[in-house]
């Protein structure tokens, strides 16, 4: 395993994160028109440390040469720690977090988890609610997938890095290279962006500033606000369905993005997003009659519509592993918040920037379940797994059941150890699938916010996080013996 190689990329991706804190660093001088101490030591300060600290490694340590398997594991797991760390400086310089709440922060903005430590956001200060909202835009698509992307270096060998980033059980390229791939991938994301925040501010009469922190936080499948209701706290209808709207698009895979202005016909016939558009509607209508039936009070109506309105919000926000809220959903039925725990596993479309164990494993887990039951009543036929036309390889169909099982055994073991750090069961078990899924909000004592978890919690959250983003192998990979023995 070559050192120097990841070393130098790691510290080339540090050293343009640093330079991405221009970005908030411009916003804040705009409200403030002077070079003043806070923005200093809040921006300028982390800014001269992240970057110099990149300079530094991808110099003294930086070689040239191909990046292997090995060194993509390394480079993507341990580049995704290091992002965290250095994007945590601004909340511990400017004094708005203690260290372990700036990590758990900075790891759930990068990750686009959304779960937070924050309170009383509104007295927390424009440029850091900003940051907070940018990581998750930077994190959405993907970091490395980011450098990928702007980089030649990594251009050579990007696969390595594409292939343990990229999420979904079959990683897709729109082009053979690559970095024409990222580049394109990262150019829709960008133009989806820019579409929402234009709505919002245009149609719901959103303030720019809000616009963008939201936009920055729905396509990426975030669920940070610059609020402290969140989307509750706009009281807005319009910007609702203009959410919802982009966190359904944001929770497709991005490939049919690009088939949608080419092969319109091809985004229909996929499967993976039939079931994703069944599931969603399915979900949304029990929901629905769910809260209408039981009378929750939304509003001065407490209709039908009022009831389609939060709880179909809700459930493409937890499916799509968003994160938004626009109501107190704990405080609904046990049918409606048994509906949402379920969203929580299933997640996105692969090659989306939502979380989870995503739609297309659930889909190819279920026709393998049907398969070997017709294999038990027919043991002599020869049975293939197909999604739509195209056959699905053995090694593919292992690696799903694989993740399947792995995704359950982190789940039930830091289920386990979230009861021995104090919590409850239903608290335990629904902040572990919220951050292991990329979510944000649970139930219990974390519906609302992090702010009560120990700091041990905190970090067998964070370690769920940086793992859930990351596909679980690529982490876990890393803790096993063989790995490093090469």
């Amino acid at each position: 395993m070559d050192k120097k190689i990841i070393f130098g990329s790691i510290g080339s991706i540090l050293k343009y994160v640093g330079i991405l804190m221009i970005v908030p660093l411009a916003a804040a001088w705009y409200e403030e028109r002077i070079l003043s101490l806070f923005i200093i030591k809040t921006w300028l300060v982390p800014l001269v440390i992240t970057t110099s600290a990149g300079i530094i490694l991808e110099q003294k340590m930086g070689a040239k040469g191909v990046i292997k398997r090995r060194e993509g594991f390394v480079i993507v797991a341990l580049g995704w720690l290091a992002v965290a760390f250095f994007g945590s400086l601004p909340y511990v310089f400017s004094a708005t977090l203690g260290p372990m709440d700036a990590f758990f922060e900075s790891m759930s903005g990068f990750t686009t988890t959304g779960s937070t430590v924050m309170l009383n956001l509104e007295q927390v200060d424009r440029s850091i609610l900003l940051w907070r909202s940018f990581t998750q835009w930077i994190g959405g698509m993907g970091v490395i997938l980011l450098f990928i992307a702007i980089l030649p270096t990594f251009g050579i060998a990007g696969s390595q890095l594409f292939d343990r980033e990229f999420p979904g059980p079959m990683s897709e390229r729109i082009r053979p290279r690559v970095q024409v791939t990222a580049r394109m991938l990262w150019s829709i994301y960008v133009i989806l962006t820019g579409a929402e925040i234009l709505a919002l501010f245009y149609a719901a009469k959103m303030p720019l500033y809000h616009a963008f922190c939201t936009a920055f936080c729905t396509m990426p499948t975030g669920g940070f606000s610059p609020l402290t209701n969140n989307i509750a706290g706009y009281a807005n209808p319009i910007a609702e369905l203009i959410i919802a709207v982009f966190m359904f698009l944001a929770g497709m895979n991005f490939i049919l993005h690009y088939s949608l202005l080419r092969k319109p016909g091809r985004v229909i016939a996929n499967k993976e997003f039939q079931v994703y558009c069944l599931l969603l509607l399915a979900a949304i209508s029990i929901i629905t009659a769910d809260l209408y039936i039981h009378l929750y009070q939304f509003g001065s109506s407490g209709s039908i519509q009022e009831a389609f309105r939060y709880g179909g919000f809700q459930a493409i926000s937890f499916m799509t592993t968003a994160g938004f809220t626009t109501a107190d959903f704990d405080a609904w039925s046990h049918l409606s918040k048994i509906i949402l725990f379920t969203l929580m596993f299933i997640g996105g479309c692969g090659g989306s920037t939502g979380g989870s164990i995503k739609v297309i494993r659930i889909y190819v887990l279920l026709k393998y379940f049907k398969q070997r039951i017709r294999k038990i009543l027919y043991p002599h036929a020869v049975f293939v797994l197909k999604t739509g036309k195209k056959p699905i390889s053995d090694d593919i169909i292992q690696g799903i059941i694989a993740f399947f099982i792995s995704y359950i055994l982190i789940f039930v073991v830091c289920s386990i150890a979230m009861t021995a750090v104090g919590f409850d069961m239903v608290s335990a078990a629904s902040s572990v699938a919220a951050t292991l899924g990329n979510i944000g909000p649970g139930f219990g004592l974390v519906s609302a916010d992090y702010a009560s978890v120990p700091i041990l919690g905190k970090l067998i959250l964070s370690f769920c996080m940086w793992a859930g983003r990351l596909e679980l192998f690529t982490v876990l990979v890393l803790l096993t013996p063989a790995f490093w023995k090469g």
